[in-house]
């Protein structure tokens, strides 16, 4: 009797440690995305991301996430224009101006899903907040100069997107998104006292695709 007792005792405490371990749903999703990012002030360029949010429920989770966006910009002059036997136009250019930018948002993000399907897919959005850091390489080859230039400030965004299910764990979205980030250098205040400082918008929109996994 007691054997019998133990043993059921047993196998309640392992049903429920294999129900705690094995049903319990995900908590964590980590995110890796990919994209164009594209600003009126500089060139169009990529954009890439890593996001780790934490479910707070089933439509909503809340995380930080920092992307990566780089772009160059040539400046050139054509010196000279030559031709194939086939008729295949070649031309010789100069590179007087070559600046290359850096710019690594790190934000804060709730992300919220809608409770409706469309079709086969998830809608969702994404709110962040957080701090933008610009890094900036220019180098003159008419002047022989050659700056590096540091610009930071607050920045905000909003996304909006849409997710299909791959597997139990996994699956890949589209968003389309928006930035606000107009940066500051060299704040400091004129003989008057006046404030003065540097400035640079690289506010934008952009187009990525995103893997979501869950654990």
């Amino acid at each position: 009797m007691q054997r019998h007792i133990i043993t059921l005792i047993l196998t309640s405490i392992i049903t429920n440690i294999n129900a705690m371990i094995f049903d319990q749903k995900p908590s964590i999703q980590n995110k890796i995305s990919v994209g164009l990012y594209s600003s009126p002030e500089v060139e169009s360029g990529l954009n890439i991301g890593y996001g780790y949010y934490r479910y707070i429920d089933e439509m909503v989770s809340l995380g930080i996430g920092m992307d990566m966006f780089w772009t160059n910009y040539l400046k050139e002059s054509t010196v000279n224009l030559d031709s194939t036997g086939v008729g295949q136009t070649i031309s010789t250019k100069e590179v007087e101006i070559d600046m290359t930018s850096y710019l690594l948002p790190l934000l804060g993000t709730a992300k919220i899903t809608f409770p409706f399907e469309l079709g086969t897919t998830k809608p969702y959005t994404n709110i962040n907040l957080g701090w933008n850091i610009l890094f900036n390489k220019e180098t003159n080859y008419v002047s022989g100069d050659q700056k590096y230039r540091f610009f930071n400030g607050l920045g905000w965004g909003v996304a909006l997107g849409s997710s299909l299910t791959l597997g139990e764990k996994s699956s890949i979205g589209i968003e389309t998104f928006y930035r606000s980030a107009k940066l500051k250098a060299n704040v400091d205040e004129t003989e008057l006292g006046l404030p003065s400082y540097d400035e640079i918008d690289m506010s934008g929109i952009g187009l990525q695709l995103g893997l979501f996994m869950n654990f």
